[in-house]
This record gives C-alpha cells, structure tokens and sequence, in this order.
C-alpha cells in the first residue's frame, strides 16, 4: 500500500494581514507621482470596499492557498494603497492655491500648538530693544472662521513678529484670535540630503505659511484656551514658575521636552552635545517614556485593585491593566502625540490587553499592529526619520530577542547551575540580576546595530560613544528622571514643584557627566554616504548580526563588518576616481552659498543666512550636504562680504567642519579667523586665513581659483561691492563667482581684465538684483548659463524680470533655486556641456515639477 502525500491547505493570517496593509499604505508615499484625483482615488476605495464584501459573502471560496494569498496578502495591500492614495490627494488638495500666495486675509483662529516664544529681533537680525518686553512668535492654528470658506478648518503655521507685552501675554496653547494674516503656500527649500520643510508641512496637514499683519488691523484676542492644548500650555507655565529656593530650574527646557515634547527652548549647545554622545533620542518622545509611564501606573493599579480585592472579589489585573492604559493614553495627549509615542501607545494597548486576558501575543502582531494603526492615521509618517527610527529600533528588539522569554522563564526554574534544581533565594536574585545587566547590554547592541544604517543615510554619521553611554543615559531617565517629571504633572501645588526641582538636579548631572564623557570619549563620527554595492552588505550584515544566538551562519556576519567601516579608511566609499567638477547652488532662500567639488578637493562659497532666533543655513542645509556627498573635509571657505545673507551661516559650517583655509575680503577675513564675530565665537578657527585680493591665484589639484576683486585688502568686508569675485578653472571649464557686487564694479571688472573669455556658469550677482547683471557684465563675461540664488516669491521680487531678460537674450540656460531648489551642474573627463541636476526633479508626488530642469521659463519664473 502507498504513501499518498497530503498538502494542507493554507489559512489567511492576521500577522501577513496587517504586515500588508502597511505596506500598501507606506509605500504610496514613496510614489514619484499620484493617478488620478481625489474623487477617482475615492471611488477606487469604495470599489476595493465593494470587491471585499462580494468575496466575502460568494458562495463559492477560492481554494486553500489562493485564499490565503488573497484574504492575506492582495486584498490587505491592495486597500492600504487605495487609502493611502485617497488621503494623500486629499492633503495635497487642501493646500493654498497659487493664485492667493502673497493675499492678505482677516481669519479667526484658533491656537492649536505651544506657542515658540522669543525675544524679537528686527528684519535684518538687530537686537529689538528687549527691554520692552516684545517677542517674537511661531504656531499652528486652525481657521475657525474666514473671509474664504476654503479656509474654515483648516491648520495655518504662522508667525508674529514683535509682539507687544500685554498679546504676548494672552498668545497661548487653545486661545482664540481674530487678525489679519498674510498666505504663502506651504513651500520651503530643496536640497539633497537635508530636511524636507514641505513634507514635513504637508506630512501634518498645513494648507498654508504665513505672518501676522498686526499694522494694518491690531489682532484682537477673543478668548483664553480649554481642552487638551490649553492643558498642555497650563503645564508649562507651571515649569516656568517653579522657583524652589527662588533659585528656579536650570533645566527648564529638558523637562518640558520630556513632558510635553516642547523642544523649541532646548539650546544648541545641549542639542550638539546629545547629537555627540548618541543621546538625542531622550529628547524624543518614544516607547521608552510611554513604556515607563505606563508601567509605573501598571505597578499602582495592581496595589489598587490588590487593595480593593479585599473588599470585593475581582481581577486585579483589569485595575492595574485600566490605570497603565489611561496613564499611556494621557502621556501621549500631554507630549502632543508624535508619531513615536503613537506606535508606543499603539503597543502597550496591545501588550495590556495580552495581560489583562492572560494571553501571550508575538511580538510581529503588536509591530505590526502599531504600524498599520500609525500608517492608517497618517499615510505619510513614513516621510519622518521618526518613524523610521523608532520602528526599525523595536523591530531590532524583537528580532534580538525572538524566543528569549521561554529560554529566560526556563533558566529561571532550573537554578543557576542548570540542572533542574531550583536555586537558593539568593542566587536567583543574583542570577536575575546578571540577566537584566546582559539583557541591557544586548538591548543596546541591539539598537546600535539596528539604527547604524538609518543613522548613516539620515544623519551621515553615528556616535561611536552612544553604546556606553546609553546603558547609564537611559536607565537614569527612564528609572529615575521621566518618572519624577511626569508625577510632578501629577501633583499640584509645592509637592509637584518639589518632584520637578528633583528631576532638575538629576537632568543637570546627567549633562555635566555626558560633557565629561564626551571629551574623553569618541564622539560624533561624520560618514558619506556608501554605494549601494556596500549599502545592500551592510543591511545583510546588520540583518545577520541581529538573529538570536543559535540561528546557523550567524557568525560568518563579521566577515562583511570590514567592509561595511571601509568609510573609517582613507579612500573608503569614494566615487569612481575619474576626474570630475561638480557645482552646486543650494537652495538656502534668500541667500547664496555655492558648493565646488573636484575629485580630490572642496571649495564653499558663503554660507546662506542666519538669524538671531539661533537658525541658520550653515549648520540646516550646507553643513549636512557637505557631509553627505564629500564627508567633512573642506580646503577653502570663501565668504564674499558680511552681509548675514552670505555670512550668517559661517557658524554653523565651522562647528561641523574641518574648514583647511578661509578667505574673505580685507578685514573681514581677519575678524572671522580668529572667530571674533558673533557667528563664529568660541567656535574652531580655519587652519588659515587670508583675503580674497584681485590677481592672487590658489591651486588645488586642477583646480585654480583666481581672484578678481577686490583690488584691496584695506576694505571692511561688509559692503555689496566688497564682494569676493572668483573664477574657478578646471580642465578649461570656467566658473564665475560674484557675491553681490553692482553694476558699476562690473563695469571696473571690464576694465581690469578686457580680455575675459566667456564662461561656463555664472551664479547671478546680487542674487539677480536690477542693480547688478548688467550689459556690461554679459558682454564681457558671456554665460553658458546663469544661476539665481533668491527666495520662493520674495518681496524682493529676485530675479528682477529686466535682468532675466538681459540673460535670455544672450542665450544663456537660466535657473532660479527658488523654482528648481538646489541646482548641481557637473563636468567629468572632457566633458563641454554640463549635466544639469535640479532637486525639485526629485521623485517626490508633492514636488512642483520643473520640466527637466532644462533652463527654459519654467526653471526661472
């Protein structure tokens, strides 16, 4: 008699389930551009709806394993991409037309965020006379009423700028306001490997930017705030007016960051020294402040519901299980809901009802359970380096983990020596003990491993120090500081006031012993960005490394680890050694800052704008993108005059990179080597320092930097037509630099060299100003192309249209970063004609497309 082989037919799974209907909504976001529109993505869904329900109720089911493919996998996927792309129409529907940018609107708001107050500064970044007590403002509102139905219910992220004292006052979390504001679409610069402003507005919904335009009508305030936000606005000004001894909280703003998610008052100081040492994270509300909060609770509704056993019968674990939940839930309403503490919130529920139930739950459902809730609330979270890194942190958890509970509970009864006798009291704490201590070191190797990548590809670089450090940083505030933050919310009145000032002390020591560590201690190691040869290794590697102990093969990981830190040597991850010159103008707004680049050498020419609220361009946008395509190695700063436009971000370059030598004009060069101006103060001075002075020439490699003005090196820097003037060269490409010089040093370049030859590319003078790009300067220096560095429909009105024309006419390709964002133009081997890249070209669905950056019309209106 023969075996006859029997298939058991496969069952649709809710694990595969929900895994696909994140994915289907995830990957929506990732799309270079979205079908249809809102309504015909709408009734798509309703047709998926539809489809669903028919295969539910047919009489006749699909077999075994073609069920489970599609209850499983197709029909989860297939819904989540529907959503995802009805909801991202919708978002990107419910964004200010282009037709009303720059209109003026009397609306009545509502606050719906904290209030970021500072003291105001005036347009040109001077100190406003603080004495009087005006500041300076940004918020999220809701339109609760408008001159344009469009705008009822609607979010609006405005400023105010100089605020008198009594409106300061009343501008808070929840208050209500009728005032007249001036729209700008939701719109912010574009450049590689830096923050995405507009994904970040359109990721929470912003249908515009905008200001106060408190001179045409004074706002007028309506009512003080109730509900969620203004409790939160409660909360921090209890912070504020903690005084304990009249001496206050030094760290006022690490608890406010703790409790409330309220970063804006955190210096930049405390913020690098975080970013150094691998402990940023503690700033951001994730799994480990929900996870604490809700387990103190845990702990105290099990010694209620213990308490009220006494007196009736019932399930101690519903009380203990009720309170960690309203804790979880109330934590997460009090930060303001990030999408961390919402995948938190999202696993702890699950984790609690497990409990509660008495029911064991794999660690793949609640993942993905807290994903595909995040994802059906947000479809675009997955545009947040949050999510990325919160998700693939617990995810490396519980791949490091995976049957570790039945391994642990199973040692626990055998004893310590393993033999199926149990162990004396003693040595099973001391067991216990040595578990929790190994747990805690695997934990953070776990998440060193699993963040190594993302940290690379979103940061470019990762804190060799955070390993040690976390396994002290993360027990004292998630054991000792977050509990005493969260209960002196608790309590009202001095016992809060006390908790807080106790938090305050520990937040101190802990700071003063991370400075200590991180001057003793590697810190922050800048890496490029690899290949993707040694990106697909790496993430194999990482991927090996994180399987439990036991997995076969799992050692033979180590083997690709070299390969991976190939970066750490000289000549690591490195574009392909063909010679090559590469020009970039970013997109820093109204401002300019020019990246040139060889094979072997990097030139920045200024640095974009700063301001006094603490932002600039150097250390948001140039610094990040040096470090993303060359690493941190730069062989000259030029800084062409004072003007904070072009200086204002020097501070920033300068803290994050190795800057070999620094050029300026006259005095100013002086000033900023020896770090004696407020951008650079206290900050690392270039290697050397000298003028930009008409006829001196610098080589690097084979590229010569001439230097055309100015004619001396007696002038203060700060003047327009101080600007340094520059003419790279390289293999016969000719690249003309001009700050913002006027017509008339123009017209005295012409003078100075008659026998100028045409070049290659020209950055606009003064930004595309009617003052500058005269007939002079085109016919002396003919462009193959010009480039306009200015903002996004600034008052300014850069570039002026006369200019553009002038341009045009001579025959030039003309781009604009306010239209293209940042614009790369590349040359390599013998190469005439330069490859024109521009960042709005980006595969992104949100993007205003810029035809194939292709310098006509549209790459320069």
């Amino acid at each position: 008699m023969g075996w006859r082989e029997i298939t058991l037919a496969r069952t649709p799974s809710l694990v595969t389930g929900i895994w696909s209907l994140a994915a289907g909504i995830g990957q929506v976001a990732l799309w270079p551009e979205l079908p249809g529109n809102v309504e015909s993505a709408g009734l798509l869904l309703m047709g998926v709806i539809a489809l669903t329900a028919l295969l539910l109720v047919s009489s006749r089911p699909a077999s075994g394993n073609a069920r489970w493919l599609i209850w499983s996998v197709i029909l989860p996927f297939v819904f989540g991409a529907c959503w995802a792309l009805y909801s991202n129409h919708d978002v990107l529907k419910r964004r200010l037309p282009d037709a009303l940018h720059g209109t003026d609107h009397r609306i009545t708001i509502e606050v719906s965020s904290l209030p970021q107050l500072s003291p105001a500064v005036s347009r040109f970044g001077s100190n406003f006379h603080l004495s009087t007590g005006h500041k300076d403002a940004r918020f999220t509102a809701r339109v609760i009423h408008g001159d344009n139905p469009a705008f009822l219910g609607q979010a609006m992220r405005l400023s105010w700028y100089r605020i008198a004292p009594g409106l300061a006052r009343d501008l808070t979390a929840g208050s209500r306001w009728k005032l007249v504001v001036r729209l700008k679409q939701p719109r912010g610069s574009l450049n590689p490997h830096t923050f995405d402003y507009e994904a970040w507005l359109l990721q929470r919904g912003i249908y515009a930017t905008g200001y106060v335009r408190d001179r045409d009508d004074v706002p007028q305030f309506i009512a003080a705030g109730d509900g969620m936000d203004a409790l939160r606005e409660r909360v921090r000004d209890r912070i504020s007016r903690v005084s304990p001894g009249n001496s206050g909280l030094h760290q006022q703003a690490l608890i406010r960051a703790l409790l409330l998610g309220d970063k804006g008052d955190v210096d930049a100081r405390t913020r690098d020294l975080l970013r150094r040492t691998g402990t940023a994270h503690l700033l951001a509300i994730s799994g480990l402040h929900v996870g604490m909060v809700s387990g103190i609770f845990l702990l105290l509704g099990g010694l209620l519901g213990r308490l009220f056993g006494l007196f009736k019968k019932g399930n101690p674990l519903f009380w203990s299980g009720g309170a960690a939940l309203i804790a979880a839930l109330a934590y997460t309403l009090l930060s303001g809901a990030p999408l961390s503490a919402q995948r938190a919130l999202m696993m702890t529920f699950v984790v609690i009802i497990a409990l509660v139930h008495r029911r064991r739950f794999g660690g793949g459902l609640a993942l993905g359970l807290a994903l595909a809730s995040v994802l059906l609330l947000q479809p675009l979270a997955v545009l947040d380096a949050g999510f990325w890194l919160s998700f693939v942190a617990v995810g490396a958890l519980l791949l490091r983990f995976r049957g570790r509970t039945a391994r642990v509970e199973k040692g626990a009864e055998e004893g310590p020596a393993g033999n199926g006798i149990p162990g004396t009291r003693w040595s099973q704490r001391l067991r216990s003990l040595t578990i929790a201590c190994g747990t805690a070191i695997q934990s953070q190797w776990a998440i060193l491993i699993g963040l190594l990548l993302p940290s690379i590809l979103i940061f470019s670089g990762v804190s060799a120090s955070g390993l040690l450090l976390n396994l002290v940083a993360i027990p004292w505030v998630g054991l000792l500081i977050l509990p005493l933050v969260f209960l002196g919310a608790a309590f009202p009145g001095a016992p809060g006031q006390f908790l807080w000032w106790l938090a305050d002390i520990q937040l101190s020591c802990l700071l003063d012993f991370l400075a200590y560590a991180d001057g003793r201690l590697p810190g922050w190691q800048s890496l490029p960005l690899p290949p993707i040869a040694v990106l697909a290794l790496a993430v194999i590697s990482c991927f090996v490394l994180l399987l439990p102990h036991g997995f076969p093969g799992r050692g033979l990981a180590w083997c690709l680890v070299p390969v991976v830190f190939a970066s750490l040597l000289p000549g690591g991850w490195q574009r392909p050694a063909e010679p090559f010159l590469e020009v970039t103008v970013l997109d820093v707004g109204q401002g300019l800052s020019v990246v040139a680049a060889t094979d072997g050498h990097r030139i920045l020419f200024d640095t974009g704008a700063g301001s006094d609220s603490g932002w600039d361009a150097g250390n948001s946008i140039v610094a990040p993108y040096l470090m993303a395509e060359y690493g941190t190695q730069l062989d000259l700063l030029a800084v062409s005059h004072g003007d904070r436009d072009h200086a204002g971000g020097v501070g920033g370059v300068l803290a994050q990179m190795e800057v070999g030598a620094l050029a300026a004009p006259g005095r100013l060069g002086e000033r900023l080597g020896r770090g004696g101006v407020d951008t650079v103060g206290g900050l690392p001075a270039p290697a050397r320092h000298f003028p930009c002075l008409a006829g001196k020439e610098d080589v690097l490699g084979e590229l010569k930097v001439q230097w055309l003005w100015p004619e001396s090196d007696g002038v203060d820097g700060e003047e327009n037509d101080h600007s340094c003037v520059a003419l790279l060269v390289w293999r016969g490409i000719r690249v003309l630099l001009t700050g913002d010089i006027s017509d008339e040093v123009e017209r005295r370049l012409k003078v100075a060299y008659p026998e100028f030859e045409p070049v290659d590319l020209l950055v606009a003078p003064h930004h595309g100003s009617r003052s500058s790009s005269s007939s002079a300067l085109i016919r002396w220096a003919p462009p193959g192309a010009v480039v306009f560095s200015a903002g996004y429909r600034h008052h300014f009105g850069h570039p002026h249209p006369d200019v553009v024309a002038r341009y045009r006419k001579a025959g030039a390709s003309l781009f604009n970063t306010a239209m293209t964002g940042a614009v790369t133009l590349s040359w390599s081997g013998g190469d005439t004609e330069p490859r024109v890249r521009c960042a709005r070209n980006a595969p992104r669905f949100w993007l205003a497309e810029v035809p194939l950056c292709a310098g006509g019309d549209a790459s320069v209106r």
